[in-house]
């Protein structure tokens, strides 16, 4: 989960659009008010085992723990081919108390969702899921993939 949301940040950092008007915005977890960084003005961002840092050109830094954190967004991203349109909606996969599920997921969304092992079989599979929190009880110990419309995660049973 930390190496895919490090790659998003960098991915996001690396594309080619106008810094005046691009702003990386970060949304907390528990609601409130977001942080809102013009590209310009940012330095580089640092990331550690818990969190990451927001240094800014001006010499200021902002620490975030990734728990803290929601998603992270681009705003007014454009590119020499179109206007990429950003979600309002921030997804967020979880593994807690032996339930899978997505954090955020719009009632009446459906998806499907599996759970591999390591090998790349498939072990739980839900055609048109709801957002039910899938039991994994019957998974014997082992590293999990859990994949629902795009959004991975990887967890362990012990």
């Amino acid at each position: 989960m930390k190496k895919t949301f490090i790659t998003m940040c960098l991915t996001m950092l690396a594309l080619q659009s106008p810094a005046d008007d691009t702003n990386l915005i970060i949304y907390m977890a528990n609601g409130s008010q977001q942080q809102t960084f013009g590209l310009s003005e940012i330095g580089k961002i640092t990331f550690g085992d818990s969190g990451f840092t927001v240094n800014t050109q001006d010499g200021g830094a902002t620490q975030f723990t990734f728990d803290a954190v929601k998603c992270i967004k681009l705003s007014e991203i454009t590119t020499g081919i179109n206007t990429t349109a950003i979600s309002e909606n921030c997804l967020k996969p979880y593994f807690r108390n032996g339930l899978l599920g997505v954090d955020g997921w719009q009632t009446g969304r459906k998806a499907r969702a599996t759970v591999c092992d390591i090998g790349g079989a498939t072990v739980i599979s839900v055609d048109n899921w709801d957002g039910t929190p899938i039991n994994t009880s019957g998974l014997t110990d082992g590293v999990y993939i859990f994949n629902a419309d795009n959004n991975t995660i990887k967890f362990i049973i012990q």
